[in-house]
């Protein structure tokens, strides 16, 4: 659902104009600066649509986040030892001394 442009630039004026009905409270002021600013970021954002699809996170990629195909392209590690030998060391970790 989309909001006209017009309704949000009206919500600004309207905090704005909270804002300068007491310019002295300083808190009061903040919070209605703040409500100015997000509606703001709402107006900036519906003139980004392209710049949002680009950072959309296909399926594929997200199963990839999660773990699913991790699993898929780790070798087995049970069972096998390092090919390497160390002669000062205990274990295979590298916290074993």
């Amino acid at each position: 659902m989309s909001v006209a442009n017009e309704t949000i630039i009206n919500k600004m004026m309207h905090e704005l104009k909270v804002v300068k009905e007491e310019p002295n409270n300083k808190e009061k002021m903040m919070k209605h600066v703040g409500h100015v600013k997000l509606l703001c970021e709402l107006l900036l954002e519906e003139e980004r649509p392209l710049e949002i699809q680009k950072n959309k996170i296909t399926a594929e990629e997200m199963k990839a986040m999660m773990g699913q195909n991790a699993t898929k392209s780790l070798p087995s590690t049970s069972g096998s030892k390092s090919s390497i030998d160390h002669d000062d060391a205990n274990g295979e970790s590298i916290f074993d001394f």
